[in-house]
C-alpha cells in the first residue's frame, strides 16, 4: 500500500467554495518525519476569488449590455485588458494569481 502524500485544499473566499470545502474529509496522517498532518485542511485565499466585476457585479451579460452599452462594447473589443467600472480586468486577476501560484509551487 502507498503512504498518503500530505495534501492541502486551497479555495477562494467565496461562500460557495468555503461551503463546498466543508464536505471534504480532513483526516490526520503521519508525515515521514513522524509529525501529524491534517490532510486536505482548507486554506481560503482571496487571491483565488473570481474576477470582481465592480459596478456590474451580479449582472448578466444581457443586463450589462442594456445598462452599460459602452462598457459592453469595450469589453467585447478586448476582454483580456477590459476593466469593469470599479472592478478588475483579467490582467488584474492574472497579476493577483501570481503570488498564489508561487506559493503552490513552493509546496510541491
Amino acid at each position: 500500500t502507498r503512504k498518503p502524500v500530505p495534501a492541502r485544499l486551497w479555495t477562494s473566499t467565496l461562500k460557495r467554495t468555503v461551503r463546498t470545502a466543508r464536505h471534504i474529509a480532513s483526516p490526520v496522517i503521519t508525515r515521514e518525519n513522524g509529525e501529524p498532518w491534517v490532510q486536505m485542511k482548507a486554506r481560503h485565499w482571496s487571491n483565488l476569488d473570481e474576477i470582481y466585476a465592480g459596478a456590474c457585479d451580479g449582472l448578466t451579460y444581457a443586463e450589462i449590455k442594456e445598462r452599460y452599452a459602452k462598457e459592453a462594447a469595450a469589453r467585447k473589443k478586448n476582454k483580456l485588458a477590459y476593466r469593469y467600472p470599479r472592478g478588475e480586468s483579467y490582467l488584474d486577476v492574472i497579476q493577483r494569481l501570481e503570488p498564489i501560484i508561487q506559493e503552490i509551487e513552493r509546496h510541491r
